[in-house]
């Protein structure tokens, strides 16, 4: 995952809005994990999710606060403990993420997902009528796509639809086909990719 990270930064540097960055402020990043969290987008992104989805938890089930309050400060002790391991880092934010999706009241809250015949994930958070989503992808010649945007209308059925603003809008659909697997459809997106690099396709969802 490193490597994909490596590959993927000027991506996504590009597709990202200037206002993006973790739930905490990076201006005040002391340890190690933090410092790292605040110069990857793609762990910006990761926590700003795990953040809402625990505010959500201790919204929803008031009467798990406690034992859902040392989750979090247990994930953020094993998170800490990575240093500046991105790889390690991201494992902690998905079995966080995973942990927090049992205490709300969301349909298959948090899933993530292996692209079929490419490389990358999609990670997908929802939060009742809208949801998170986070696409990387690697095509031929290690290009590219990185996209992500932290709330996107969920209609009828899980259905997930997303537009940029704008003249050429980037929309894009995220549909179940099932329970495992989700068919991503997408129209105007190629400024998030490379040349050869896609986000279309079915992505087969990872236990």
């Amino acid at each position: 995952m490193l490597r994909l990270f490596a590959f993927a930064v000027g991506v996504m540097l590009a597709a990202m809005p200037a206002s993006a960055g973790p739930s905490f402020n990076c201006a005040n990043a002391q340890s190690a994990t933090e410092k790292a969290i605040c110069d990857i987008p793609n762990l910006q992104w990761t926590d700003r999710q795990m953040a809402r989805l625990y505010k959500l938890a201790l919204t929803q089930k008031p009467k798990m606060r406690r034992p859902i309050m040392a989750g979090q400060r247990n994930f953020l002790n094993l998170r800490d403990a990575c240093r500046d391991d991105s790889e390690c880092i991201e494992r902690a934010y998905r079995a966080r993420l995973t942990e927090l999706s049992r205490h709300v009241n969301v349909y298959a809250a948090f899933g993530e997902y292996q692209p079929e015949g490419m490389g990358g994930s999609m990670w997908i958070v929802r939060f009742g009528y809208d949801a998170a989503v986070r696409v990387l992808t690697v095509g031929g010649g290690d290009h590219t796509c990185w996209f992500d945007t932290d709330s996107a209308p969920q209609g009828g059925k899980g259905v997930i639809r997303y537009a940029d603003k704008g003249a050429d809008t980037c929309r894009m659909t995220v549909a179940p086909d099932g329970y495992e697997v989700m068919v991503v459809q997408t129209k105007n997106c190629s400024d998030y990719c490379g040349m050869r690099a896609i986000i279309d396709g079915r992505y087969t969802r990872i236990p």
